[in-house]
């Protein structure tokens, strides 16, 4: 058996209207990817094979899903053009069909299936031609069918058409509400009706409410209010005092202290109402966003604090960065590479000096040690430009996070938040991290979290 999953941009164009920062196969029902319920489906009923087609982009899909070796499947993919019928695409992919049966799922509809069913023989026994259909597509199999004798009835399924927000929505709800009895869910769980990921920190006084599913690197802060029928994304802080039922938060949002959301889909600074469509961007810093942007005078003691702390650090570390860099210099230890950065404020770029110091030697080795890698940047704090601690730099190149998630913030460092504290700071990881310090550091705290990425720096290259 071989599967062919056929897309046309124009059935998901409302997708990229609505949520412009994921892919539309991508687009996480129950904190699942779309095109993952439709590749279960097809191992499923038995197939070995599944072609995605599309007369769209495919980049973001390929990434995610490689070549399907994680499902122990062999994906691959396709171009088709928009008017392409189902005989015309199983002409233009006859060597991956070959000689077997296919089944030619076709449209943007979520299937509702039951994995405690046995599709596989169902599949293999049904006479060619449609099996299930709605106004958005259908599935169609071809081929000849098994000899097998069997109840058709048994385990039937339905296609519900993702035409819009609303039901989008609605299919969310659905797969939250039957959960892992009807499909496979990410998450684990001691009872049914909650789904957790890894990293979640939840705190004392929160109460959840099932049905709920929550993604990785989570942080419920006190007293908030998670469910009935909520379905938290990834990379996601619900700050104190806040409310979230019968909504969807997508992936990389802050909700913000004393917030009720209800019947609502939060997508970073987006919230968007799934019944009328309508949605609305939040500029208030309490809704959907993190700290007040650069040039806000608020932001000019964490700025004088800043500076005087790097002041300070600039003057205790000159004498051995004097001796150190002519040394490494001259022995070929000190590299340094000149690259444009994104700067704090969206219209301008930060030229930042990168250096890469070859630990080989005892006086790498305590320059290392010691940060006087990161001793230029220092003077960047005096003029603004750098925080002393904040965001980790990131490359002109990258899409800017706070464009592409609303809700985080970016505060380019000399430091950063992930470094002070004691784990992997890599992905999201790092994200989630350095969002809540945005959010929630002052000044003062930011200097104790200064020493304490130096001294994780001190004993990281310490122990090389």
């Amino acid at each position: 058996m071989k599967t062919i999953l056929a897309f046309r941009e124009e059935e998901y164009a409302w997708v990229h209207e609505t949520f412009p920062c994921v892919h539309p196969l991508l687009l996480p029902l129950c904190n699942k990817p779309f095109i993952e319920f439709l590749i279960d489906f097809a191992i499923l009923a038995g197939s070995s094979g599944v072609r995605i087609l599309c007369d769209g982009g495919l980049d973001a899909l390929e990434q995610y899903c490689e070549d399907g070796s994680r499902w122990g499947i062999d994906l691959s993919y396709a171009s088709i053009h928009p008017d392409d019928s189902i005989h015309t695409m199983l002409g233009k992919n006859r060597k991956f069909c070959g000689e077997e049966r296919v089944m030619i799922v076709s449209g943007f509809n979520f299937i509702r299936y039951d994995k405690r069913l046995d599709y596989k023989n169902l599949a293999t026994s049904r006479p060619t031609g449609e099996w299930a259909a709605c106004p958005g597509g259908r599935i169609t199999l071809t081929g000849v069918p098994a000899k097998t004798a069997l109840d058709w009835t048994l385990a039937e399924l339905s296609l519900m058409p993702l035409d819009s927000m609303a039901s989008f929505y609605r299919a969310s709800m659905e797969a939250l509400e039957t959960g892992a009895t009807r499909y496979v869910l990410p998450g684990y769980g001691d009872e049914p009706g909650c789904a957790f990921g890894r990293n979640v920190v939840i705190s004392k006084s929160v109460e959840i409410r099932k049905p709920v599913s929550i993604g990785n690197n989570v942080q419920l802060l006190a007293n908030t209010i998670i469910g009935p029928s909520a379905i938290i994304g990834s990379n996601v802080i619900i700050d104190r005092q806040s409310s979230v039922e019968s909504s969807i938060v997508f992936d990389n949002t802050y909700i913000g202290e004393h917030l009720k959301v209800d019947g609502r889909i939060a997508s970073g600074n987006r919230l968007n109402d799934p019944k009328s469509g309508a949605s609305i961007a939040m500029e208030d810093p309490h809704l959907l966003s993190g700290i007040k942007k650069k040039w806000d005078i608020r932001s000019l003691p964490r700025k004088i604090v800043h500076a005087v702390a790097a002041l300070g650090l600039i003057a205790v570390f000159f004498i051995p960065f004097i001796i150190l860099w002519p040394l490494l210099k001259l022995g070929g230890h000190w590299k340094s590479t000149r690259a444009d950065f994104l700067s704090e404020r969206t219209d301008a770029t930060l030229p930042l000096g990168k250096v890469e110091v070859d630990s080989s030697s005892a006086q790498a080795a305590i320059a290392i040690a010691l940060s006087l890698d990161r001793y230029l940047w220092l003077f960047r704090v005096l003029t603004g430009q750098l925080a002393l601690i904040g965001s980790s730099p990131l490359l002109a190149e990258k899409t800017r996070p706070d464009l592409l998630l609303g809700a985080l913030t970016y505060r380019p460092g000399v430091f950063s938040y992930a470094e002070a504290e004691d784990w992997p700071a890599t992905g999201g990881d790092a994200t989630i991290v350095e969002r809540f310090h945005l959010a929630h550091s002052n000044p003062l705290s930011d200097i104790s979290l200064v020493i304490k990425a130096f001294i994780n720096r001190l004993q990281e290259k310490s122990a090389i």
